[in-house]
C-alpha cells in the first residue's frame, strides 16, 4: 500500500516537473498598432512576453513577464 502511494506521488511529481520544464520559455506575441505617426504610416509593434513557472506546496503557478516593457503583467496564478 505504501509502495503504491509512493509510486503515484513520484509519478505525479515527475509529470509536473516535466510539464513545467517543457513549458518554460514559451513566448507569446501580441500586436499593437500605433496610428500617431506624422506621415500617416501605420507602425506595428509586437510585444514579447514569456511565462515563468514555479511550484509552491506541490502546486504549479505561472506569471507573465513582458520582455518588451520589463515588468510583470500578471500576478502568480495557479495552473
Amino acid at each position: 500500500m505504501k509502495l503504491k502511494r509512493f509510486f503515484i506521488r513520484f509519478l505525479s511529481l515527475a509529470i509536473l516537473m516535466v510539464t513545467a520544464l517543457l513549458s518554460t520559455g514559451y513566448t507569446a506575441h501580441a500586436q499593437e498598432i500605433n496610428i500617431n505617426s506624422t506621415n500617416g504610416d501605420v507602425v506595428i509593434f509586437a510585444e514579447e512576453t514569456e511565462w515563468y513557472f514555479r511550484v509552491v506546496d506541490g502546486r504549479l503557478q505561472r506569471r507573465l513577464w513582458s520582455i518588451t516593457w520589463g515588468k510583470w503583467l500578471t500576478e502568480w496564478e495557479f495552473v
